[in-house]
């Protein structure tokens, strides 16, 4: 009976032994694993703060680079102009946009093919850096939204000078024409354009009803961000006027054909009510720095 005793202790203490080896090997793996998953976390924590980091950095220089350009922005003349932008094969996304430029603003009025898209005007300042849309719900409710400039012209910045690009790299090819006709009522002559992703026709004035440098030098501060219309590729080339009228032919169905053409130019014409917001319930929208700052608190 003692032997049994005995040897039931000795089981029941190897058992023991055996279970807390058990435990003592299972802490082990709980404490590897809450460290793999504490280095994991970490890892994951330095590698989304990197990423925030250089999010960050991407946008102070964004911003930086913006104001610098928008410092060198001159006033625009007071004149006025539209554009009627013409789809062959698809004519109900015909457009016509009127614009006034007056001071470091432009006012935008724009009339579309099909049915109004309820926006009344947009106003861009472009010394600010601000877009100002104003829209007429159908219950005849007027809102509108200030918005940062740079995130609607860099598209239109970044195409003009691709194309000047491709023409000083020689990727382009720019000529003029002995072709002359009156378009709009202004005498043009014809050049012709050409680089792999389209051909175009641009017929161009030297005669608007006011000095073509000045004309040029407006549009081009405008959505350019003062980029000397009198100095790039098309000038150097011999391209020295107001075009008048493009004609594009894309390459491969990559866009559609499209004709562009000026209209009504006016010197010493926009009216002020173009640039007011009298009347319109306005709302100013985060910047994308704040909606990015705000993102991450969160």
């Amino acid at each position: 009976m003692p032997y049994q005793t005995f040897a039931m202790k000795k089981q029941l203490i190897l058992i023991t032994v055996f279970m807390l080896a058990l435990g003592s090997l299972q802490a082990q793996r709980n404490y590897v694993r809450r460290a793999i998953e504490k280095d994991m976390e970490k890892k994951y924590e330095d590698d989304r703060q990197k990423g925030v980091d250089a999010v960050d950095e991407r946008l102070d220089k964004w911003e930086e680079s913006d104001k610098a350009k928008r410092a060198a922005i001159e006033p625009f003349p007071t004149m006025s102009m539209s554009m009627r932008i013409e789809y062959p094969e698809k004519p109900k996304n015909n457009v016509t946009i009127q614009y006034y430029f007056k001071n470091y603003s432009c006012a935008s009025i724009f009339k579309m093919e099909r049915e109004s898209n309820g926006m009344d005007r947009m106003i861009m300042n472009f010394k600010e850096g601000k877009s100002t849309l104003l829209m007429t719900d159908r219950k005849g409710r007027k809102t509108g939204m200030v918005m940062e400039l740079k995130n609607f012209d860099w598209a239109v910045k970044s195409g003009i000078e691709k194309n000047n690009k491709l023409l000083e790299d020689g990727d382009a090819t720019l000529t003029a024409t002995d072709e002359y006709k009156t378009i709009e009522g202004y005498k043009c002559r014809k050049y012709l354009y050409e680089d792999q992703n389209y051909k175009s026709e641009m017929w161009v004035s030297n005669n608007v009803g006011m000095e073509h440098v000045k004309f040029n030098k407006a549009v081009y501060s405008a959505f350019a961000n003062s980029k000397n219309p009198n100095n790039n590729a098309y000038y150097k080339a011999g391209m020295n006027g107001v075009v008048i009228q493009t004609h594009m032919y894309p390459k491969g169905g990559r866009s559609e054909e499209a004709i562009m053409t000026m209209q009504n130019i006016k010197a010493d014409y926009a009216p002020d009510e173009m640039f007011s917001t009298s009347g319109y319930e306005i709302t100013v929208m985060p910047s994308m720095k704040d909606m990015w700052k705000s993102a991450n608190e969160k």
